[in-house]
């Protein structure tokens, strides 16, 4: 089955200088598969005010990928509050549907006692199939869609070239973990090769999830950013037997 969940968290890499005084923010996004083409689109919507916040994105599968995985359909769901233009979570959901399948992850944040617990709950044909929860092992204020948002205030310089590691709830299994890196100018040279040179103000990052990816063992993706803050084109490349997957902004 094509994995769209982290496909989809990627493309929701999309913030604002000032998030305090954002209504609300939409974006869409294509996702291409290789010589495929078009295998599926997103569409992500950020609602806040001055103290609280919600993220929701919506990925389906299109075309031939429609019928490989049997119609998916995802929703992320990002809930919490906003402390000097940064975002914090307190409820990050993965809801996914396909076939005679519905599941839901839910993490929960504790930020008081600085605990995570991550529940499972899996239907079939409406009749409940599998319901697990466990405290994680890590803690993070930041979930997989948060962290992108967050980075502008993360990262101050974002030409220098450098290594960053942050905990991202809903990322690696085992500790959160996710690497972000401003490349040297070599690789710079290397990322916009893929995903274009963009326009004056635009930066590049390359950002490694530690979760597989299709056949991406590290799930690696080089990523542009315009200058207003939306994510422009991300490419999860080097798939063997696959190509790339290009995810690109409409």
């Amino acid at each position: 089955m094509l994995r769209f969940s982290y496909l989809l968290i990627s493309v929701s890499l999309f913030f604002l200088p000032s998030l305090t005084y954002a209504k609300k923010i939409e974006a869409d996004y294509s996702v291409e598969f290789g010589i495929v083409g078009e295998v599926g689109k997103v569409h992500a919507v950020l609602t806040s005010d001055d103290r609280y916040y919600m993220i929701d994105a919506n990925v389906s599968a299109l075309g031939i990928a429609k019928a490989i995985t049997k119609n998916l359909k995802e929703r992320h769901i990002s809930k919490g509050h906003i402390v000097n233009g940064m975002l914090v979570t307190h409820m990050y959901q993965m809801i996914k549907s396909y076939g005679e399948y519905t599941s839901t992850t839910i993490y929960k944040v504790d930020h008081k006692k600085k605990r995570v617990t991550r529940q499972y709950k899996k239907w079939k044909y409406d009749k409940l199939v599998t319901d697990r929860k466990a405290r994680l092992d890590y803690y993070g204020k930041d979930d997989m869609m948060t962290l992108f948002l967050n980075l502008p205030k993360h990262i101050k310089d974002k030409n220098k070239p450098k290594k960053y590691r942050f905990t991202a709830v809903g990322a690696d299994r085992k500790n959160g973990r996710v690497d972000v890196t401003i490349p040297s100018p070599n690789t710079l040279k290397k990322i916009k090769a893929l995903v274009d040179k963009g326009k004056a103000g635009d930066w590049f990052t390359k950002v490694v999830m530690h979760r597989k990816l299709y056949q991406s063992k590290k799930g690696e993706l080089d990523v542009r950013i315009g200058q207003e803050g939306l994510l422009e084109k991300a490419v999860l490349k080097d798939l063997i037997f696959f190509g790339d997957v290009r995810i690109i902004k409409q």
